[in-house]
Order: C-alpha cells, then sequence, then structure tokens
C-alpha cells in the first residue's frame, strides 16, 4: 500500500512519529541518550493534550478504566490498518492487544526508518500512550507486556 492510498488517521500518526523519531535520531548522534528521555517527556505531554481532546470530544467527563478503553478506542480503532485492537476489562485493568493483520503506526515507522520496533514504542509511542490515558486519569500506569510485528499488549491500570 502506497504513502497516498493509507487512511488520513493511520497517514497523519506515521507522519508525526517519523518527524519525532528522525529528529530524535539525529539529535541522538550528539547528546546520545539523553536525545531519548527530552523527546519521551515531550511525548506524553502531546499525548495528555491529546487525551484531553479526545476525552472533551467524546464528552466524557469520567476518569474510570472504562474511560479509558473509551478513549483508547476513540484514538487508536481509526488510527491502525487492519481491524482495531482488542480491549478486555479485568477489575481496575485494561488490556489492549494488537494483533497481525492490523499495524500501528510505530510498526510502519519502524519499517520505514529502519529502526529496531522497541525503540520507536519506547520513544514514542508508549509516552504518548501515557499521556492520553493520563488526560482521562492522573493515576493511570502504563506498561506493556509484548512488542512484535505480530502481537502487541499493552496494560493500563488505575488505582
Amino acid at each position: 500500500m502506497s504513502e497516498k492510498e493509507l487512511p488520513p488517521a493511520f497517514q497523519g500518526g506515521v507522519q508525526l512519529q517519523s518527524a519525532l523519531m528522525g529528529l530524535t535520531l539525529a539529535f541522538k548522534q550528539k547528546y546520545d541518550d539523553a536525545a531519548l528521555k527530552i523527546t519521551e517527556a515531550f511525548v506524553e505531554k502531546m499525548g495528555v493534550r491529546l487525551g484531553n481532546q479526545i476525552k472533551e470530544k467524546a464528552g466524557i467527563k469520567g476518569s474510570s478504566i472504562q474511560d479509558i478503553e473509551l478513549v483508547l478506542h476513540s484514538w487508536m480503532d481509526p488510527a491502525v490498518l487492519g481491524p482495531p485492537p482488542k480491549t478486555k476489562v479485568e477489575g481496575k485493568k485494561l488490556i489492549a492487544i494488537r494483533e497481525s493483520p492490523t499495524q500501528c503506526p510505530a510498526l510502519y515507522v519502524s519499517k520505514q526508518l529502519n529502526v529496531p520496533l522497541e525503540t520507536v514504542c519506547r520513544t514514542i509511542a508508549f509516552p504518548m500512550f501515557r499521556g492520553v490515558f493520563r488526560a482521562i486519569n492522573p493515576d493511570a500506569k502504563h506498561s506493556n507486556t509484548q512488542i512484535s510485528e505480530q502481537r502487541c499488549v499493552d496494560i493500563i491500570k488505575v488505582p
């Protein structure tokens, strides 16, 4: 699929992540891993802003794990290629699973820039997740238990 054929939300995510990762890699040559930490902090702040926009647009007033699940689907469903991520709520824990053939922007950027997927996720995607979810619940905690082309598993917990 050429870039011209990509859905707009996916293409926007790829362009943003490509620009952020490319700039970070350029700065990494001069400033080493400090560049990664600076990008992570910046992207998390961007995520909070995005989370607040999604929350407002969707009319979400609460801070529960179900509210986070609504925001996740409002944000991620149009931003991936293929079926939307699967989610499951277990108490105060949300499990989000992306399985092949679904592709996320980070996967596309990894291939495009020839950067390990884990680097793109830890520098760009996960900080964005943390920010978006903290806009809904400032105490939300994000972790990832699996990263691969075939399957990614993210867990969001609220106290």
